[in-house]
């Protein structure tokens, strides 16, 4: 499916989707990102995470997307400070089962879109701003704006495998600026999500490395998935939906 026929296809949120093979069960969940501990779809989470835990299968392994997370001590806790996936690792914990984030490592990704033909500021910019639209969903109080962003362009630099680059909150400005053709302001919520969304009809530069991010992240998650259920596990994976 492309994503323009993504962007038509109506389904309910959160998605849900269950697979059985001879020797083993996929639960997936498919959520709408959220912090909030209130959230019905949380309930839904855990009503699937009870079918997984039911399942007769002696390996089981959740995976969330995103890498591991922190286990904290309550559920309330680690959906504030991580969404979903921090729902998933606080029910795995308490369950004793595995987690894993079964995805491609960032220099690899950013190595498979830099050879589609987009620019490491493209590239760059469209993982800032899919930060930059984190920030604006997390619950007030919000952690101060220009420390959140320079401990995530911190991270790109050690995970992205570039040298050289200028990754300071300074030069992602300037690039929305070339982008956008008007100066960087976080009030334009709108924009961080719509710049980051690979089915938006507006369809800018930054989408189009969003769309190349999707398959190349896509295509290693299935394919590690896949190996988990060749190998007999039941597996509990969530994901954001957009």
């Amino acid at each position: 499916m492309t994503y323009e026929e993504y962007r038509n296809f109506k389904h309910e949120t959160p998605y849900i989707l269950r697979i059985k093979t001879p020797k083993s069960r996929l639960f997936y969940f498919g959520e709408r990102h959220s912090f909030d501990p209130a959230s019905e779809q949380w309930r839904v989470s855990k009503e699937l995470w009870a079918e997984f835990l039911a399942d007769k299968s002696p390996l089981k392994i959740a995976l969330v997307e995103g890498g591991r997370r922190k286990s904290f001590a309550t559920e309330k806790e680690s959906i504030e400070h991580d969404g979903g996936m921090g729902l998933v690792t606080f029910l795995a914990t308490q369950n004793g089962i595995e987690t894993a984030s079964p995805e491609p490592s960032e220099a690899f990704e950013r190595a498979e879109i830099e050879k589609r033909g987009f620019s490491r500021d493209e590239i760059q910019y469209y993982f800032f701003a899919r930060v930059v639209h984190q920030w604006v969903r997390k619950l007030d109080p919000k952690p101060d704006f220009d420390f959140y962003m320079n401990w995530s362009l911190k991270a790109d630099e050690m995970s992205s495998g570039w040298t050289g680059y200028d990754f300071s909150l300074d030069h992602m400005k300037m690039i929305h600026e070339k982008l956008f053709s008007k100066p960087f302001s976080i009030e334009e919520k709108g924009l961080f999500f719509e710049t980051t969304n690979p089915t938006d009809e507006k369809r800018n530069r930054i989408n189009q490395v969003s769309i190349a991010s999707g398959e190349v992240r896509n295509l290693y998650i299935i394919e590690r998935i896949a190996e988990y259920l060749n190998d007999g596990y039941s597996v509990f994976a969530q994901w954001k939906i957009r």
